[in-house]
């Protein structure tokens, strides 16, 4: 028999939460009865996303970032540590899609290498902090990686490497702590377009499915 996770008054972090994806993850998650963090580094999203959050729960809470430095990010997690006994349960690890290089317009190689690179490294930092304090606190934690995917002609297979080659690593390192990780591949260009509020839907399924199924880890999922 399959064992459930109980989202139930759990922590739940979702980052890049003023994303139109962060947001509506954020409502499902309330109407779960979850404690939802939402943490930025845009301070109008962040607003965005709290003012159609607000009504529906007050079990919400909101962190501006400075920037994705690890130095910004540790004093999220000490909050969080502070605020609730035992620390984090969950961790949305959604993050913006970056637009796919051209070949003909200016923009620079290596600042396109450099934006893959900060991506990469935001992950991992929010993973890296979230994953200590799930097993300080003996708690048998999940973290979700995913895309918000809200760039047009966003970079699907950069996005999907990512998400893949973190979820299977991580998986396996933190299997010996019961935590768990797991991924969710975005949808494809043509599957995309005009489907927006079908995609949202599958990626939310999704999203609760991995938090929920004990037995899910470093397993990828995709979305059609």
């Amino acid at each position: 028999m399959r064992c459930a996770m109980n989202i139930y008054n759990s922590v739940v972090v979702i980052t890049s939460a003023g994303s139109h994806l962060g947001q509506t993850l954020a409502q499902h998650f309330l109407s779960l009865h979850a404690n939802v963090i939402l943490v930025d580094d845009n301070e109008a999203a962040l607003n965005r996303t709290l003012q159609q959050c607000q009504p529906t729960s007050s079990a919400l809470l909101t962190y501006l970032l400075d920037d994705h430095s690890f130095e910004s990010v540790q004093p999220l997690f000490s909050s969080i540590n502070k605020h609730f006994d035992q620390g984090i349960d969950v961790l949305i690890n959604l993050y913006p899609s970056l637009p796919a290089p051209s070949l003909m317009d200016e923009t620079n190689f290596d600042h396109y290498s450099g934006q893959m690179s900060s991506l990469a490294s935001t992950m991992l930092c929010f993973s890296k902090l979230a994953a200590k304090q799930m097993q300080h606190n003996q708690k048998k934690g999940v973290i979700v990686n995913l895309s918000s995917q809200d760039a047009e002609n966003s970079s699907d297979h950069n996005s999907a490497s990512l998400i893949s080659n973190f979820t299977q690593s991580w998986s396996k390192e933190l299997q010996p702590f019961n935590i768990r990780v797991g991924g969710i591949l975005p949808p494809p260009p043509h599957g995309r377009t005009n489907n927006w509020a079908r995609n949202r839907d599958e990626l939310i399924r999704n999203t609760e499915y991995i938090v929920e199924n004990d037995s899910f880890n470093g397993r990828v999922l995709d979305c059609h």
